[in-house]
């Protein structure tokens, strides 16, 4: 299997030893930030914990990089916003580093004939952009953003609900839909 290395021979060779030199209770293949989350509440369990990634760099879909010089790109770190508050206070995140950045623009997507479609907070920029495109999309794109929250209701509800009982959540979100009015 090909693998590549960004780090020395040496650094390797001494990472390799620490793992091979210890028991751990835990062993979290994946740094990303799913892997950093689960091994921080294992490691505050009291538990031993060992994180393997095989990139340079940690923090997976949560990472910003330099691809080209001067540039730097998201993974997808625009979805930070699925990290849950509860989390970020339970680990004490912020005291870590975290640090939450508000994205202005919101949204960029270039398009192959050379347009693209800039979205943020300006109510009247976005009708401008989505115009380029689609007048209709323009004038139906506000309707839809009302309809977001609901939405993030719902899906909080179902991602919170304990309920083993599938059909007992599909009649309280069949319930939740069915009191949409929209615009």
């Amino acid at each position: 299997m090909w693998r590549r290395s960004f780090s020395s021979s040496t650094a390797t060779a001494t990472a390799t030893a620490t793992l091979k030199g210890k028991k751990w209770d835990a062993l979290i293949i994946g740094g990303g930030h799913n892997g950093l989350t689960a091994a921080a509440y294992l490691a505050r369990g009291g538990l031993s914990v060992a994180v393997l990634e095989r990139r340079h760099v940690i923090g997976g879909a949560a990472v910003t990089e330099e691809l080209i010089p001067g540039f730097k790109f998201s993974r997808c770190s625009y979805l930070q916003s699925l990290l849950r508050p509860s989390v970020i206070k339970e680990l004490e995140l912020g005291k870590h580093g975290l640090k939450l950045l508000k994205r202005n623009p919101s949204s960029f997507t270039p398009c192959l004939d050379g347009r693209y479609l800039l979205l943020g907070p300006d109510k009247q920029l976005n009708h401008s952009e989505i115009s380029k495109f689609s007048l209709a999309d323009a004038e139906a794109y506000p309707r839809s953003l009302c309809f977001l929250p609901l939405c993030c209701i719902i899906l909080l509800y179902i991602r919170q609900n304990n309920s083993h009982s599938y059909g007992q959540n599909l009649d309280t979100v069949s319930y939740m839909l069915s009191s949409i009015v929209l615009i």
